[in-house]
């Protein structure tokens, strides 16, 4: 009888964790929608709840509070299909590291930062906008871009590990031209304002860098 009590309790732990990670699915993928279209103002924690079809304090004890939310919809659009694994340790950023050469190295992180920003950048103008008149919301905005600085410093460096930059140019140079021309507010301008489409912000941006990093 005990034996067969163990199974049971197996089974229902793995269904109670498959629901847990359900709901939180939900409810991330109903924020993002939500903040997309009403901004943060207009976006409520009922009205996330009634979205993704749970309660309001499911949602509190999952996330803890509309910011926290946020910066979870934030990290899963940057992570995309892989939310259990740092930017960094995906496979875009390791081709990158491994790539063979300096314009490739710089067409691949062209290419992989190019489907990070269609995730991410509308959620970043969100911030941005609320920015203007929340400070906490004002120091998140200025969080988002000096994370977006640190990651990029592994670009700079994998670069400068297959050999020397446009006249000599250090890591930490390179990561500012790599932070201004990979933004989120010129993917915008370039793509929701002027129409490009992201193959053709992906070549321009290869470009770009190709002119801006590598030795004439």
């Amino acid at each position: 009888m005990i034996e067969a009590v163990k199974p049971k309790r197996k089974y229902a732990s793995r269904h109670r964790a498959g629901q847990a990670a359900e709901t939180r699915e939900a409810v991330i993928a109903a924020a993002k929608q939500q903040f997309i279209a009403m901004g943060w103002q207009g976006t409520t924690i009922a009205g996330v709840a009634r979205a993704a079809g749970v309660s309001t304090e499911t949602i509190y004890a999952v996330f803890g509070n509309k910011q926290a939310l946020l910066r979870m919809v934030l990290e899963r659009a940057v992570r995309r299909a892989e939310p259990a694994i740092p930017l960094l340790e995906q496979a875009g950023p390791l081709a990158i590291a491994a790539a063979s050469d300096q314009r490739a190295q710089i067409a691949l992180f062209a290419e992989d930062i190019t489907s990070v920003l269609g995730n991410v950048a509308v959620l970043m103008a969100v911030v941005r906008t609320a920015a203007a008149t929340d400070t906490e919301l004002a120091a998140l905005y200025r969080g988002l871009h000096d994370g977006r600085r640190r990651n990029l410093v592994f670009v700079a460096k994998a670069l400068l590990d297959k050999g020397p930059l446009r006249d000599g140019m250090d890591a930490e140079t390179a990561t500012a031209l790599l932070w201004r021309l990979a933004s989120p507010e010129l993917f915008l301008l370039m793509t929701d304002i002027e129409g490009l489409q992201a193959a053709s912000y992906a070549e321009w941006l290869t470009d770009a860098l190709v002119n801006a990093l590598l030795p004439s």
